[in-house]
């Protein structure tokens, strides 16, 4: 059997925001845009994707991405409603990018599975209220 392959979503420079908009309007599933954004280590399409799903900045969403804490990112793709495969491309990015040591992939995949949706959302209803007080420079 030939291996699986996916359709590249973004090739090379292209609009990420054209391709979140075919995800809000349905044309594209939501982890696989996130997985092709990641494995392209494509982080502005990642960010984008995850601002438009939970209403946050860019800003915001680059910081919980670019933090050596997966917490942040772990709440932002749980509330962005990504699966596990989704959000295991985003980690696999994350790694590459940080180079984080000590890391076990698992326990972070664990926890994001673990995570109710209702408090990552709430989670994010905070990081708006933060936001709304003092808008990212």
């Amino acid at each position: 059997m030939p291996p699986i392959t996916r359709k590249l979503l973004v090739d090379g420079p292209g609009d990420p925001a054209a391709v979140v908009e075919k995800v809000a309007d349905g044309y594209l599933l939501l982890d696989d845009t996130a997985i092709a954004f990641a494995d392209a280590d494509h982080v502005a399409g990642i960010v984008l994707l995850i601002a438009r799903r939970t209403g946050l900045s860019a800003t915001t969403v680059g910081h919980a991405l670019a933090v050596q804490s997966c917490g942040p990112v772990t709440l932002l793709c749980r509330a962005a409603g990504l699966g596990a495969n989704g959000f295991s491309a985003v980690l696999r990015m994350r790694r590459r990018r940080l180079r984080e040591e000590g890391l076990n992939p698992a326990h972070v995949l664990a926890d994001f599975l673990q995570t109710p949706m209702e408090v990552a959302q709430g989670a994010v209803t905070m990081m708006k209220e933060n936001e709304e007080r003092s808008p990212p420079r």
